[in-house]
């Protein structure tokens, strides 16, 4: 579904990473008047930035808002099916357990849910769309379910529930559909923009195949990353924990966790993991099955489709994909490393050999405290120091070579909840885009940078982008921007705070 609009006669909003239910959990916590008031607060905060930009549409030039992924938080959801609902894939035990899983009869399910707890929010897009702007949702790891049509449908319907059009305008009904587009990897517009969500440059939410990311085991299902699989059975049933920070946090940090669960919290949480671990390597073998060669066949006929229908150079796109990071759950010692069982088993084994060589008598008893002292000391700095890699600078990378394949002013992702603007050549920047809401199930989480990115034309053409933070309160405040300071000193950015001094895009060092 194409918008009627040509790329050059719009102004691009983007922004990414609202995570629209991720507090529909009710598998794992029970519902709160706080987490009601957040779910508002988020609902009032983005609707009144998208008004804002509504009511400072330019004569001519419509608005094509550009949502760079992680809109919906599909994956992170755990909810029951209503007692009335009937679906082909009957649910297996995992999902009545854990809640509706990723069928397309499922996220389309869980679609109208968050349509449903974010009613104010959807009736703010479905106006911009009506009013004749156009939509572009690019899927990324959290609503990767967005795969399946009947989920574009449900997203679709509860857009054209809320616009108001007659309902026997079909004409109109039409034109509503048709300014609202998916992308299942990126949005480009030759020269100017490029936009992923770039999740695929992070080994933890990689899919391996990101065009067909179904389940080889069960291809009516979608195929979990590392990610996924630690946020279903792991962080979501466990109310300490967060899905924000594993890169960040240490074999110790989890340690600490575990045991001040109690031991009967501790042997729950140990249960979920080593569980979760079975899963991630039930994904290693799918992906060396033969049925899993039916997945890669259809990501590559969907990849010679997207080149033709963007008239690309499919080699690019061959060589796009080979910028991306391999996923953890494509290798076993990848799986074992990232969630740090590798160093905990040398450092038991290690203690094994040692206790069997002082049985043995090849090592005195006299040095056998030395040697354990000199172990546990090596498993306390591989717990504290051991990490995932960041994924800021692996997203950074790949748009630097992007630029070579694709050329793009500026190319934008999220993912990272970062908002940053960076030079990556001359005539190239890249943009991240930050987020909008945080985790609701965790009180220690960081308040969100309500960022998004506006790109215009000014007089002779030419398109200028800044990055706006964003305070319903305050309005929208430069983050940072490509604009010469001198003309943003005569003609400030439009929605910028008055008497704001700018931030100037950031080169890359």
């Amino acid at each position: 579904m194409r918008s009627t609009f040509p790329p050059e006669s719009s102004n691009y909003l983007l922004f990414s990473d609202v995570h629209l239910g991720a507090d529909l959990v009710q598998h794992a916590q029970p519902w709160t008047a706080k987490r009601l008031r957040q779910v508002h607060q988020v609902d009032q905060e983005l609707g009144s930035m998208l008004d804002h930009y509504r009511d400072r549409a330019e004569p001519g030039r419509p608005w094509k808002i550009v949502i760079a992924g992680d809109f919906i938080d599909l994956v992170g959801m755990s909810i029951s099916a209503s007692e009335e609902a009937a679906f082909s894939t009957p649910l297996t035990a995992d999902e009545r357990e854990h809640g509706l899983g990723s069928s397309h009869e499922h996220a389309a399910v869980k679609m109208r849910a968050v349509a449903v707890r974010h009613d104010l929010l959807f009736r703010k897009l479905a106006r911009l769309v009506a009013e004749g702007h156009s939509l572009v949702l690019v899927r990324g790891n959290h609503d990767v379910e967005l795969y399946w049509e009947e989920a574009q449908r449900a997203f679709l319907d509860a857009l054209l529930e809320r616009a108001e059009l007659p309902a026997d305008d079909a004409n109109a009904r039409a034109e509503f559909e048709q300014r609202v587009e998916f992308r299942h990897w990126f949005y480009y517009v030759r020269g100017l923009l490029y936009v992923e969500h770039g999740h695929q440059y992070d080994a933890t939410c990689a899919y391996q195949h990101v065009l067909a990311p179904r389940s080889p085991r069960d291809p009516q299902r979608i195929n979990y990353s590392f990610s996924d699989i630690l946020l279903r059975y792991v962080v979501r049933p466990t109310r300490e924990l967060s899905p924000e920070g594993h890169e960040n946090n240490s074999l110790l940090h989890y340690l600490r966790l575990a045991f001040s669960l109690g031991l009967r919290g501790c042997a729950r949480l140990g249960y979920r993991f080593f569980g979760a671990v079975g899963r991630m390597v039930r994904a290693w073998r799918d992906h060396l099955s033969e049925h899993a060669a039916h997945v890669r066949a259809e990501h590559e006929q969907k990849l010679q489709q997207l080149g033709a229908k963007l008239r690309l150079n499919t080699e690019h796109l061959r060589q796009m994909t080979q910028l991306w990071a391999t996923p953890v759950t494509a290798g076993l010692l990848s799986i074992f490393r990232t969630v740090m069982l590798d160093g905990l088993a040398v450092g038991l084994l290690c203690l094994l050999v040692i206790a069997l060589l002082g049985v043995l008598g090849v090592v005195s008893w006299v040095w056998l405290p030395e040697l354990v002292a000199l172990v546990v000391v090596g498993m306390f700095f591989y717990g504290k120091y051991s990490r995932v890699l960041e994924p800021h600078a692996a997203l950074l990378q790949g748009a630097g070579k992007l630029v070579s394949l694709l050329p793009a002013r500026y190319v934008v992702m999220g993912h990272t909840h970062k908002p940053v603007m960076e030079t990556l050549s001359e005539g190239a920047t890249y943009v991240n885009l930050g987020n909008w809401t945080v985790d609701l199930l965790d009180d220690h989480a960081p308040q969100a940078a309500c960022s998004h990115l506006v790109i215009r034309h000014d007089r002779s053409g030419k398109p200028v982008a800044t990055l706006y933070g964003w305070q319903s309160a305050q309005g929208a405040h430069v983050m940072f921007t490509d604009q010469p300071k001198e003309a943003t000193a005569a003609e400030p950015a439009i929605g910028a705070a008055p008497g704001l001094q700018t931030q100037p895009v950031t080169p890359r060092s």
